[in-house]
């Protein structure tokens, strides 16, 4: 006998949305957390104004695809974006894969991986974003106890920060395919991750359609020549409400 929720997803859920007026057409979108349209927000820096504080920026990006990375390049002020490999083309390096776990709250239970082309990026990054995983180019990341750009001391040598944290590799964070959310099988790339700054927004699988908590804190990015950014991620949605359009608050360089 099928359960009651599968009942309930295969035979009443399709039967309400067929029943729903035209106006009420969207009340179940994001059910799956499927990227929403929004032309309203547009996405890239925005630098200060004459007589602004030139090393204060705005970044705007659109991460709502669970199929791309955006590689930011804060060092020229440039956004890349490559998509996700979802398959084998060439040799296969040996650790690029995609894993489906089965999730039940906060255990993982290993179900398949299939080989997947390593991850592809630009010549020159700073810091690469997947929906609202964070990954560096051989930096690091520290958590600052601030919940405000406008506390950040003048000069980083008085701000007080925790240890920086590398990068770690991980399969089972950047999520690709939620379409088996509600049997809670999901696919995963494998990928490095920066587990401090990826916390900026916690997302929950423990039940669908997935819930997201930000953290509001600032972070302090070491980039790979050692020059730093202190961020802070202002907003995880667009001002339409559509999650998945990020607005960062960013100081660069701060010396």
């Amino acid at each position: 006998m099928p359960s009651l929720c599968r009942v309930f997803r295969c035979a009443i859920v399709p039967c309400l949305v067929a029943m729903l007026p035209a106006g009420c057409s969207g009340i179940l979108d994001g059910i799956y957390d499927a990227p929403v349209a929004d032309t309203a927000f547009r996405p890239g820096f925005s630098v200060p104004e004459a007589g602004g504080v030139e090393n204060r920026l705005t970044l705007r990006l659109d991460v709502r695809d669970y199929d791309k990375w955006v590689f930011v390049d804060l060092h020229r002020l440039l956004i890349d974006t490559r998509p996700v490999p979802d398959g084998l083309t060439g040799e296969w390096d040996g650790r690029s894969v995609w894993t489906r776990y089965r999730v039940l709250g906060s255990r993982y239970e290993w179900l398949k991986e299939r080989p997947v082309d390593a991850q592809e990026t630009p010549a020159q990054w700073d810091l690469a974003v997947h929906h609202f995983d964070v990954r560096t180019n051989g930096g690091a990341v520290a958590r600052t106890a601030l919940a405000s750009m406008d506390l950040l001391p003048e000069r980083v040598a008085d701000l007080d920060a925790e240890p920086f944290v590398a990068d770690a590799w991980t399969d089972r964070q950047c999520i690709v395919d939620l379409s088996g959310m509600f049997d809670r099988n999901i696919w995963y790339q494998a990928s490095f991750v920066n587990p401090v700054l990826t916390e900026w927004v916690r997302m929950d699988l423990s039940t669908p359609p997935p819930r997201y908590e930000a953290s509001r804190r600032v972070y302090l990015l070491r980039m790979a020549d050692g020059t730093l950014a202190a961020m802070r991620l202002r907003s995880y949605m667009s001002e339409a409400g559509t999650k998945g359009f990020l607005t960062i608050d960013v100081r660069y360089p701060y010396e």
